[in-house]
């Protein structure tokens, strides 16, 4: 296999040269701020695909291919590989095992910063997700990393049904630890908190463990600022009074005082009244690639799943990039409709690049994408902007 260094961009987005970059940047004439904050990535779509390489290959991790050009094709997500949702998310099995341990949870949560402060706010990357640019047009400056320390104790394999071959608080207690040294180390130039994720696809017992060491670390340290839910809508859409009821009682026992953000509506197996029950009983602040409430608008008008965003004033993730590929959103022009449906009804939302290393992407480019293929206008990207930053649940950054 040989490694796809400039795979084709999602439907609807221009493929353009630098000085064409350059020309368009010179007309949008934006005043972009200095420091932005980022709600939505993963720590599995976050370390550079060359450095999951280096961790797998000093680790001695089995299954990575036949050398390095083959693991990044494995790894790297991009058009024509993706069908849907659950083929998307197949990868996160082989990272989730690469980052397993506290030596690889530390170390991949180092590297996810580093890559966030570094080439956020980059137009343009490298293969590998190193930096492309010289220059970026912001700094990421606050970041939100979620992910399932469940699954970084080697529990992968398991599915749930054992806590896997390393301790669980040892996971943790290396993650927080990790956050405090590179904040230390920017010398308050960049703020980190850990969004835990419970799994769709882990039985509740496993979910519960995970609650409880949430609620314990969470008496500990600050930099646990928040829980979500997330995995295959296919295996555990919710629609189950049951299931339900069992994701109630998790996020209940993680404790108080903890943002609650929720994957939900992203794909077809969620319906509007899945996508409402689920806002009703769990009670997010946020929530993750809405898309079922919209399409309910349009395809049926139901706007129930609407109104309910709005009269709670939750606040929409929109990652467009990976709704792209798994096919949640069409095309470009269907975000612009996206947009405009949110913007009628007064619904405010962000803009996160979900996996940007797996998906070879900044959330600079992101926004780009959206900007010179007419998806969105400045006003709306710069409004996200200032959204993401107010509806963060980051404490207010204190001046270094």
């Amino acid at each position: 296999m040989t490694v796809v260094k400039n795979p084709p961009p999602p439907d609807g987005a221009p493929q353009l040269t630098s000085s064409e970059t350059d020309a368009l940047l010179e007309q949008l004439n934006i005043k972009w701020p200095r420091h932005v904050t980022e709600l939505h990535v993963h720590l599995g779509g976050s370390v550079p695909l060359y450095r999951l390489w280096e961790i797998a290959v000093d680790r001695g991790i089995r299954g990575i291919g036949s050398g390095y050009e083959d693991f990044i094709n494995i790894i790297k997500i991009q058009d024509g590989k993706v069908k849907d949702l659950d083929s998307y998310l197949e990868v996160y099995d082989k990272i989730e095992l690469i980052q397993s341990g506290p030596a690889s949870v530390r170390e991949s949560i180092i590297i996810a910063i580093h890559r966030a402060y570094r080439t956020g706010g980059m137009i343009k990357l490298g293969p590998g997700g190193e930096g492309g640019s010289p220059e970026g047009l912001f700094a990421i400056r606050r970041f939100e990393l979620r992910w399932n320390p469940l699954k970084r104790t080697g529990a992968v394999f398991l599915k749930g049904s054992h806590a896997g071959l390393y301790d669980m608080d040892r996971v943790i207690k290396s993650a927080v630890n990790a956050v405090e040294e590179v904040e230390i180390g920017f010398h308050g130039q960049i703020q980190v908190g850990h969004i835990f994720c419970f799994g769709r696809d882990l039985t509740f017992e496993a979910n519960m463990a995970l609650a409880r060491k949430t609620r314990l670390w969470r008496e500990k340290t600050n930099k646990i600022i928040g829980i979500d839910l997330a995995g295959h809508e296919s295996v555990n859409p919710l629609s189950s009074p049951r299931k339900l009821e069992e994701m109630r009682i998790v996020f209940e026992e993680a404790g108080p005082g903890l943002g609650r953000t929720v994957h939900v509506g992203e794909t077809t197996h969620v319906d509007v009244e899945t996508f409402i029950k689920t806002v009703e009983v769990l009670k997010p602040t946020r929530v993750g690639h809405p898309i079922a409430a919209i399409r309910a608008l349009w395809d049926k008008k139901d706007d129930r799943g609407i109104k309910i965003l709005k009269e709670r004033g939750i606040v929409c993730e929109l990652c467009v990039k990976s709704n792209l590929l798994t096919g949640a959103v069409k095309d470009l022009p269907e975000y612009g409709r996206i947009l405009s449906t949110l913007d009628n009804y007064g619904i405010e939302y962000t803009f996160s690049t979900d996996a940007p290393s797996l998906q070879g992407t900044s959330l600079a480019e992101e926004l780009l994408m959206l900007l010179f293929s007419k998806a969105a206008t400045p006003d709306q990207v710069l409004k996200a902007l200032e959204v993401a930053d107010r509806a963060s649940f980051l404490p207010p950054h204190a001046p270094a």
